[in-house]
């Protein structure tokens, strides 16, 4: 069951996947009750179990935060959250686990959990946990919206959003950029551009390779492998800086 079926983009879309109706209810109660807040609407949409939830997001209905219980009958909450993160447009959604029990740590490892509030829920923590991941969500949108690499293209400058951005390749004396859309290649070294990266989703991972952590989809051992499927090399002297720089990127909600 859902209560949302369309998105508007000025909404924060909030997602509350537990079997108990009465718990549900309350966790919606909750989240309403944040919106003077945050700055923009929120609009929440329950689901009563892990199948229902998974069959809205494979019909395409997006989702800024969720609230997953892990103990649902039939699919569980890890197995929902698998599935969940097998779609790479859903890899920047905030997850939010909840359960009566914390031994799930390492089963949560794989679906990047942004959040684990322990059953019996305590109102306070819960507000402050979605207070954060909604501001978390506003601050990202916008960023995606304005944050662009300029680059000189014969001779002229164009702008890259950040968002379209795969990573950085250095070629002799030039660059090659792989965004989504292409390869564009143009005179700078990899120096010059990291200058240019501020912020914590863009890291040097090789002398020939920067990297957009929101394009990596798995650290490996001397590898990472991005949404795309292609493997790059991490070198030695970037490997602690790039597990601690993922850890960030992929960690609790607040800054």
């Amino acid at each position: 069951m859902t209560r949302l079926t369309e998105r508007r983009m000025n909404l924060i879309h909030i997602a509350v996947c537990e079997d108990d109706l009465s718990a549900a209810e309350q966790a919606e109660q909750w989240i309403l009750e944040l919106q003077t807040q945050v700055s923009e609407p929120l609009a929440v949409s329950i689901y009563y179990s892990g199948e229902s939830f998974v069959r809205a997001v494979r019909d395409g209905c997006p989702f800024d935060i969720i609230v997953m219980d892990i103990e649902l009958g039939g699919m569980n909450g890890i197995t929902a959250g698998e599935l969940l993160r097998k779609d790479d447009g859903n890899d920047h959604v905030q997850l939010i686990y909840m359960s009566s029990h914390e031994e799930y740590h390492l089963q949560l490892f794989d679906v990047m959990p942004s959040g684990f509030i322990r059953k019996p829920v305590q109102p306070e923590l819960f507000r402050d946990k979605l207070i954060q991941a909604a501001r978390k969500a506003i601050r990202r949108r916008e960023q995606g919206q304005t944050s662009f690499l300029p680059i000189q293209l014969k001779g002229k400058e164009a702008l890259v959003p950040y968002r379209d951005i795969l990573y950085l390749e250095s070629k002799l004396r030039k660059v090659l950029l792989h965004a989504k859309t292409g390869c564009l290649e143009y005179y700078s070294t990899l120096k010059q551009e990291e200058q240019k990266l501020r912020g914590v989703e863009f890291v040097r991972i090789h002398q020939s390779y920067i990297v957009n952590f929101a394009q990596v989809r798995e650290i490996r051992a001397n590898t990472l492998l991005l949404l795309t499927g292609q493997e790059l090399p991490i070198s030695g002297k970037y490997q602690t800086p790039v597990r601690t720089g993922y850890l960030k990127f992929r960690s609790d909600l607040v800054e």
